[in-house]
């Protein structure tokens, strides 16, 4: 009777780590990884002393008690996530609000329709094929801030996001909460998945390039044999890789710019995010040393930005997000550190909400990453669940044959 199975993973970013350190627990694990460091865009680069990260922001969209935090207990990870408190805030007229804050704003019947949308929204009582700038419209004040939000947390406009998957956001988000911070950046959590796979007699081979995956009888990565593949590294690159064709559309990627900010004053007062619906591009920021202070130097502060790439001007986008940060900071002390962009094919496995893939293609191959995440998972809770589907699945389909 067969009870393990050998399973090979492509690509070494969070989605692929992650279904390693769960799989690991039970089944012989080889990670393929063709950079020279793990985490692909979830893991921190050390400069001047400050943990810069290579895409994503030291934030968990649903804190200690979302699907990420669930999948890292799960695979017995030592993790320390902080609930961010406030969740957030909002930036209007130069004076901060709570997101229940923001109805005293508005005249009394913009104040009415802004009441029964957020009504309609926590009870799921709207159209789905609408997008969430549609659903907002007739409220200015309530497109600002959800095209705040989008922006921040998915990259795109609200009138890119499909209401479908808002409504699914909203449940999560009631359900879960807001964001929470890991204790030493996302650095932390990658070390954690590496040191399990490890322990379990996994193994991770870096600077490998996968060159051809094959779903046949048995599963292949190159001339290793397999009885499943794992692919992290986006579903338009595995199809290239794979003798058989499966999709039949392409995920649309979203467009986004991070600017990362040295700054000894602070701009923040809490550990959530500070959203700008106000800002020219500038969606919203957050100030992670509030929590960790092990992110920057001591003294310092480590500030992130984050807005939606509107145009295929990159100069100009980035220019205009330069130029919210000094109309945010006002004359206060800052440097900027870094400044990201990622649009088109970079990074390869990177899908808008709603464009994306199913996590299963049969029981012989399998996709995890940005590029199929689960409805309603925000960035890595989208890839948590996706994760977490496919161990299910792989689990499900061993149980069945061994019956």
């Amino acid at each position: 009777m067969v009870d393990i199975m050998r399973i090979g993973i492509v690509g070494a970013g969070l989605g692929g780590l992650l279904a390693g350190a769960l799989l690991s627990k039970s089944h012989e694990v080889v990670v393929f990884e063709k950079l020279p460091f793990l985490g692909g865009r979830f893991t921190n680069l050390e400069y001047e002393g400050f943990q810069l990260t290579t895409g994503a922001l030291h934030m968990i969209p649903h804190g200690n008690d979302g699907y990420l935090a669930q999948a890292l207990r799960k695979a017995g990870a030592n993790v320390k996530i902080v609930n961010s408190e406030p969740d957030g805030t909002f930036l209007v007229n130069e004076k901060e609000y709570l997101y229940k804050e923001l109805f005293s704003l508005l005249g009394f019947k913009e104040k009415a329709k802004a009441i029964a949308l957020a009504t309609k929204l926590k009870l799921g009582k709207v159209d789905e094929n609408i997008s969430f700038g549609e659903f907002l419209e007739d409220v200015d004040l309530a497109l600002k801030v959800g095209n705040a939000f989008t922006g921040w947390a998915l990259s795109l406009t609200a009138y890119e996001t499909p209401m479908s998957e808002i409504i699914e956001i909203a449940k999560n988000y009631h359900k879960f909460g807001g964001p929470g911070i890991p204790i030493g950046g996302c650095k932390a959590v990658i070390d954690e998945h590496s040191r399990i796979i490890k322990n379990n007699n996994g193994r991770i081979i870096k600077e490998y390039e996968v060159k051809r995956i094959e779903t046949d009888e048995k599963a292949y990565i190159d001339d290793y044999e397999f009885d499943v593949v794992v692919s992290n590294i986006s579903p338009v690159e595995t199809q290239k890789l794979c003798n058989i064709k499966f999709l039949k559309s392409k995920p649309k990627p979203s467009k986004g710019i991070k600017i990362s900010i040295a700054t000894k004053e602070g701009i923040i007062k809490h550990s959530g995010v500070l959203f700008t619906p106000e800002c020219e591009r500038i969606n919203g920021l957050n100030q992670v040393t509030n929590v960790d202070k092990s992110l920057a130097p001591e003294g310092w502060h480590l500030v992130m930005t984050h807005q939606t790439q509107l145009t295929n001007n990159i100069k100009k986008e980035i220019d205009l997000g330069l130029e919210d940060i000094e109309n945010l900071f006002k004359g206060k002390d800052y440097r900027i550190l870094h400044i990201q962009s990622y649009r088109d094919d970079w990074p390869v496995n990177h899908a808008s909400n709603g464009t994306d893939i199913d996590n299963i293609v049969n029981d012989k191959l399998y996709l995890v990453g940005d590029g199929a995440k689960g409805r309603g998972g925000i960035e890595v809770e989208g890839i948590a669940m996706g994760v977490l589907k496919v161990v299910e699945h792989i689990n499900n389909v061993l149980n069945a044959k061994t019956k």
